[in-house]
């Protein structure tokens, strides 16, 4: 033959021996003169189930009510953990809030907003409204048009806010004063004794200083003068150099850059008083003509009157 086998042979004693279901494996014993010696047992999953089967035994022995009593002991003091834990540990207590806001332009409000909230640490957070803080901060910045608060557990409370975009220049003009202001979109002062150029231009004339803790105009007006100005500019290809705004007979007047104004009745629409102006145009040249207002505001039988005045 070309190749032998060797026949592997297990001498008495040698601590090997095959069983159905086991294999040897080889364990190192510790003797008493302090060598080793090896000795074969059952696997381990053998030893995890006879392990297994040894404690079934023993809750097999433990009477029906003591395993009640055990399992009520454990779910009272789980109970008691979760109690203490979420009332009476000062684990959840509000430790820091924080402002958080993409525009480096918020950063001063959002220190302001962090300190109007003081009253909120040491509370504890899972109790914490989100709607109560965004009512107290809604009510003390009104230039804040979206908030979000976050808990970000187990202590910190944080607060996102966007505030209403920078829309117009106002200038407020009184006897002996002429101030300017900065305000958004629903008529409240950003910025003071300053102007954006790449905003439209707003004059308004006052018996007495514009209040600026409040808003200085109502958000639809500024709506109807800002829509009333992109339309002109759109429809006629003129810009409009400023507006001015005349509070007790509720005019709008638009200064173009032709130097003459054009008059509207803030209380009608400026679409249909300015498409008056629109049909007017074959018989009056505003582009090359002299002029120095134009009035839209009075409605005739046809609905189409147009006054004007040359230089």
């Amino acid at each position: 033959m070309l190749f032998s086998r060797k026949k592997l042979v297990i001498k008495p004693g040698s601590g090997y021996r095959y069983q159905y279901g086991k294999s040897p494996i080889l364990t190192q014993i510790k003797t008493q003169k302090g060598g080793l010696k090896f000795s074969s047992g059952p696997t381990s999953f053998h030893t995890i189930r006879e392990r297994n089967l040894r404690f079934s035994r023993i809750l097999a022995k433990i009477p029906r009510k003591a395993k009640a009593i055990i399992v009520l002991l454990a779910i009272v003091g789980i109970a008691a953990f979760l109690i203490h834990s979420i009332f009476f540990s000062t684990y959840f207590a509000v430790e820091n809030i924080k402002a958080a806001t993409e525009e480096s332009g918020n950063i001063q409000i959002g220190d302001s907003i962090i300190d109007s909230l003081q009253s909120y640490k040491g509370k504890n957070l899972l109790f914490i409204k989100k709607d109560d803080v965004i009512e107290k901060i809604s009510a003390n910045y009104p230039e804040i048009e979206n908030i979000k608060i976050e808990k970000d557990f187990p202590n910190t409370l944080i607060i996102s806010f966007t505030e209403y975009p920078p829309t117009a220049n106002i200038t407020n003009i009184t006897e002996g004063t002429n101030k300017k202001f900065i305000i958004n979109s629903i008529g409240y002062i950003i910025k003071e004794n300053t102007d954006d150029p790449t905003l439209p231009y707003i004059k308004i004339k006052t018996d007495s200083p514009i209040n600026a803790e409040s808003a200085i105009m109502d958000a639809a007006k500024l709506k109807y003068i800002l829509g009333a100005t992109s339309y002109f500019e759109e429809k006629f290809g003129m810009k409009i150099l400023e507006s001015e705004y005349l509070v007790i007979p509720r005019e709008l007047h638009l200064k173009t850059d032709k130097f003459f104004f054009i008059w509207l009745d803030i209380q009608k629409p400026f679409e249909d008083q300015l498409k008056k102006l629109k049909k007017a145009l074959v018989k009056l040249n505003i582009y090359e003509e002299s002029i120095q207002y134009i009035d839209l505001r009075i409605t005739g039988e046809s609905g189409e009157k147009i006054i004007y005045k040359r230089r």
